[in-house]
């Protein structure tokens, strides 16, 4: 094996450490782990594809060397291409040259050439719960050592990145990096306790895309799924600290905001709708797209159930809806 990559081994498996030990977004976590790789096998890009919650599907949740929406599109079922066959047989897969290889299956609008590619499965427990794949745009890439150099890795953090799954990727939307529904229903309940026990205001938005179908329809849902990442991005860019961004469904996203009254929670769902119309989507070919969201503004009464919550901040949204669109509403 290379000296200088034996040389680059520790340091690479000690920032590894420090990462899984941090409370990094589990993102960056994973993709800071993929960047790593790619510097220690001079790959081109790596990505990190855990299984879904049904075991099923490989799901990409983070990359290096990759455009966001190209990793977003990663998702093979158990069995399908390279990753899924690594997943099902629990084996690693070195292929020299991707042309040559029935499991190699090439996805639309890569905008990365890949000749050669190299893929090991994450084992923890004894349980396969997803892949490491290295790519290349030369052919012969990488060799037996490269294999056992990120196997290695790959055997050393499986198991903490499978707790990271669990615990962190598994309350988050793989498409948005938002929190998921199920992780608003486990936690707003202990917001709404924060509330009550600090005497503190608290408050949710819910906000909607303005003629999303729209997009789908003339654009494709892959281009539906890019403006809907970006548009997550331009969200979390506007609220505070603190304050939770979870995709409540489709082009649906509800914050919760601790700390904030009817008022502050307007400013907030004001800057969210400005944010997300102040510049266009880029969303390729030359086509750029101008996009309004209208937000729904609901501030937590005593003794308020969370659905009750919920619902109103809701009404408020399709207020803002009947009132025209790309505008804040707040509940009554």
């Amino acid at each position: 094996m290379n000296t200088d990559r034996l040389q680059k081994l520790p340091a690479a498996l000690f920032e590894i450490g420090k990462l899984i030990g941090s409370d990094l977004d589990p993102g960056i976590l994973l993709s800071r782990i993929a960047e790593l790789v790619c510097q220690l096998i001079d790959a081109k890009a790596c990505s990190v594809m855990l299984l879904d919650a049904d075991r099923k599907r490989l799901l990409a949740k983070a990359a290096y060397g990759l455009r966001t929406e190209r990793m977003h599109s990663l998702s093979f079922r158990v069995g399908e291409g390279v990753a899924g066959w690594v997943v099902e047989k629990g084996e690693p897969a070195l292929i020299s040259d991707v042309t040559k290889d029935p499991r190699y299956v090439s996805l639309p609008d890569n905008q990365s050439p890949i000749s050669s590619m190299l893929c090991v499965p994450l084992l923890a427990r004894g349980e396969r719960v997803g892949a490491v794949t290295a790519t290349s745009e030369r052919i012969g890439a990488f060799d037996e050592n490269h294999l056992e150099l990120v196997r290695f890795i790959s055997t050393t953090i499986a198991l903490d990145i499978e707790n990271v799954r669990l615990h962190r990727v598994a309350v988050t939307d793989p498409l948005t990096g938002a929190f998921n529904r199920e992780f608003l229903m486990q936690k707003l309940p202990g917001e709404i306790e924060v509330a009550i026990d600090r005497d503190q205001p608290l408050s949710l938005a819910m906000v909607d895309v303005d003629h999303f179908k729209a997009v789908n329809d003339q654009y494709g849902h892959g281009v539906g799924d890019m403006v809907l990442a970006e548009v997550a991005r331009r969200l979390r860019g506007a609220i505070r600290g603190g304050d939770l961004l979870v995709r409540y469904g489709g082009e649906e996203f509800l914050t919760v905001l601790p700390r904030a009254d009817a008022g502050k929670a307007w400013e907030v769902g004001e800057r969210m709708r400005q944010r997300v119309c102040e510049k266009a989507f880029d969303v390729g070919d030359g086509i750029k797209l101008i996009l309004r969201v209208s937000v729904g503004i609901a501030q937590w009464r005593k003794n308020e159930k969370q659905a009750s919550l919920i619902e109103r901040a809701d009404t408020a949204l399709y207020d803002a809806k009947d009132k025209g669109r790309n505008r804040v509403e707040v509940a009554p």
